[in-house]
């Protein structure tokens, strides 16, 4: 073993294929001549079981860790060689992003696209990786250190799913539409449409929420988008205001968000503030850690409209709307002469379900 070559440690491949090399034949010259920059450099991607790659000089000569052998696939004698001439096949894509390293700017790139050839054939991967410069022991930049992972099979999964997630959603709105129809045809003789449009509203209410849940991440929404479909349904939002942190809820409180947003619509629009061209409603929402757990807070005012009197008699919407969002009953409403308010409150474990964590934005 070359003498120079003290600094390699380890009994990996990679460390018995940078051994074995005559690097005095190579633009890198004797080890014994590396700076001491490249040596670290060289030491911490051997002893890192993340796939690593170090590029140095202008011939972006290459060594790489065990980790990254996979990568190469059926590539052979990789280590040495220029990084251009190994991933010939894709340096019109990632050359450039080198190039940035080589001049000091550090990339990061998730799910990078590329057709690369390691088993004797095009094949379509997906990278997240990093290429970060390298300084030599005079400051000036002499390579770069390739951090990378493959993720081909997430994507790859993320894209099926997706393809699932839109044909079940079209099958479960076709359900809806079957189950609208018999609704239709069952109450055809009775003397009240109304009930049966009202029922027709409140299917469609479920409709979409269940496409928030199969067009989102896992079987979870985010709350904004819950609620704009909510409104949208009743053409009314531009006159409703919607602001909170980004929150994904599970299904459950999809739901029920769903049906509740649409029964206080459905109310503004027929007798509170959307019942006149002036009025407007705001729903704002925010998360708070009282008496040591986080609990998520929804307030509903509507503004602008007739003057608000107390319901004499409580309907089935009525009854949904005080359920809450979780169906907890955990609801306050003010019906001020200004417009009606409704503030309900649920545990935010239990509006997320299934263990989902909220944006950072909502600490």
């Amino acid at each position: 073993m070359n003498s120079n070559l003290y600094f390699i440690q380890g009994n990996g491949d990679a460390a018995s294929e940078i051994r074995g090399i005559d690097w005095s034949k190579t633009p890198l010259g004797d080890p014994g001549d590396w700076p001491s920059s490249l040596k670290t450099a060289v030491q911490m991607m051997l002893a890192s079981r993340f796939p690593k790659a170090i590029t140095w000089g202008p011939e972006f000569i290459t060594l790489y860790n065990d980790a990254f052998r996979p990568i190469l696939g059926d590539k052979k004698e990789c280590m040495g060689k220029p990084f251009n001439v190994i991933w010939q096949e894709a340096w019109s894509e990632i050359g450039p992003i080198a190039a940035k390293a080589y001049g000091g700017e550090a990339t990061f790139i998730e799910d990078f696209p590329l057709v690369i050839e390691r088993f004797g054939f095009p094949e379509q991967c997906y990278f997240t990786f990093c290429y970060s410069p390298i300084r030599d022991d005079t400051g000036k930049v002499a390579g770069m250190m390739d951090t990378v992972i493959e993720v081909t099979g997430k994507v790859e999964t993320e894209k099926n799913a997706a393809i699932l997630n839109a044909e079940l959603a079209h099958r479960i709105k076709n359900t809806f539409s079957v189950v609208q129809a018999i609704a239709s045809q069952t109450f055809r003789a009775s003397a009240d449409r109304q009930h049966l449009q009202t029922f027709a509203q409140r299917l469609s209410a479920l409709a979409n929420a269940q496409e928030v849940l199969l067009l989102g991440k896992n079987s979870g929404g985010p709350l904004n988008d819950v609620m704009t479909k909510a409104v949208t349904a009743l053409n009314v939002a531009d006159r409703v205001a919607l602001s909170g942190p980004p929150i994904v809820v599970g299904p459950r409180c999809a739901m029920s968000t769903s049906l509740l947003v649409h029964e206080l619509t459905t109310n503004a629009i027929k007798y509170g503030a959307l019942s006149s061209s002036q009025g407007t409603v705001s729903i704002n929402w925010f998360v708070d850690t009282a008496g040591g757990e986080k609990t998520l807070t929804l307030r509903w005012l509507e503004e602008g409209g007739p003057r608000v009197m107390v319901p004499r008699r409580n309907g089935f919407g009525s009854k949904l709307i005080k359920m809450g969002l979780m169906g907890n009953g955990n609801v306050q409403l003010h019906f001020h002469p200004q417009g009606l308010e409704a503030i309900m409150a649920a545990p935010l474990e239990q509006i997320q379900g299934e263990g989902r964590l909220f944006s950072a934005a909502a600490q």
